[in-house]
């Protein structure tokens, strides 16, 4: 949904926008390169003749890890982006953005924040122009997160919500966290580590419920105990499928907030509110 939404918009601001997917039938598509994070040997020819390189990826089953299949943020986020970083540098890319997520720098111990920090260290480590774009929780017309919690209410009129939702979010729209990488794509654009998120904090129960009010629906939010939820995605995550997982779930308990000042004086950004990001495309639903 990120990379769909920064294609978008680069493309509508007049850049030669070239798409690289891991999808081999996609990548026969005019404007499209195949490559994958995990092969290395893949990366260097998609990224040939490129000048600025944009890296969005997130794995399949984001944000529960399916380890035995390789399905992990450090696959993704840390050791494939020291992959595609050190093919950039030889294919003569001269600007690398990294697309990571908001408190990376201070976050714990859990997969993801440990993925994000390898990756950024990456880009921030090279020769190149490298820049680091920290969104918060992200939410437009495609997203993994709402447009799911939506689709649940909408079959079951029952939302699970871990604990009491006291977890804090900012969220940000996706045309917003677009146009904020089409300022940092330019050459004289400022480099280093920029966290961004919307211009409104709130819990995931304010936010579950303004979602909600947005799409027109109606649905109990029922509190699952954090206890009972990882006793559950313990066991689950032994299955063959790997259905759910702890880290996945003490990943949905962390706070995703933003201290916009220092990306406030370095871009010239108009922040979204969330319910007119969310009437815009839930408005029809």
């Amino acid at each position: 949904m990120i990379g769909a939404g920064v294609a978008a918009r680069l493309a509508d601001e007049g850049h030669d926008v070239t798409v690289v997917t891991h999808s081999r039938l996609a990548s026969e598509r005019p404007g499209h390169r195949y490559a994958d994070l995990r092969e290395p040997r893949t990366l260097s020819p998609a990224l040939a003749s490129i000048e600025v390189a944009v890296q969005s990826v997130n794995f399949p089953t984001y944000p529960f890890e399916k380890k035995r299949q390789n399905q992990t943020f450090m696959t993704y986020d840390g050791i494939g982006t020291e992959h595609l970083v050190a093919a950039a540098e030889e294919a003569g890319v001269q600007r690398f953005v990294f697309i990571a997520g908001a408190g990376c720098r201070l976050g714990g111990d859990c997969p993801y924040w440990q993925a994000l920090r390898r990756g950024e260290a990456a880009v921030l480590g090279t020769a190149m122009d490298g820049v680091c774009v920290e969104p918060t929780l992200v939410f437009g017309p495609n997203d993994r997160g709402l447009n799911r919690i939506l689709s649940f209410a909408r079959l079951t009129h029952v939302i699970p919500m871990l604990g009491r939702g006291n977890e804090l979010h900012q969220p940000i729209f996706v045309d917003d966290l677009a146009g904020l990488v089409a300022q940092v794509v330019g050459d004289s654009a400022p480099t280093g580590a920029f966290a961004i998120g919307g211009p409104e904090r709130l819990t995931m129960r304010q936010l579950i419920r303004r979602a909600l009010a947005a799409a027109g629906l109606r649905a109990a939010l029922v509190q699952v105990p954090p206890r009972l939820a990882l006793f559950g995605a313990g066991v689950l995550e032994k299955l063959p499928g790997e259905i759910l997982s702890r880290d996945g779930i003490e990943f949905a308990m962390e706070d995703f907030i933003a201290d916009l000042s220092p990306v406030m004086s370095k871009f010239q950004l108009d922040l979204t509110p969330i319910d007119d990001g969310l009437r815009s495309y839930m408005s029809s639903t």
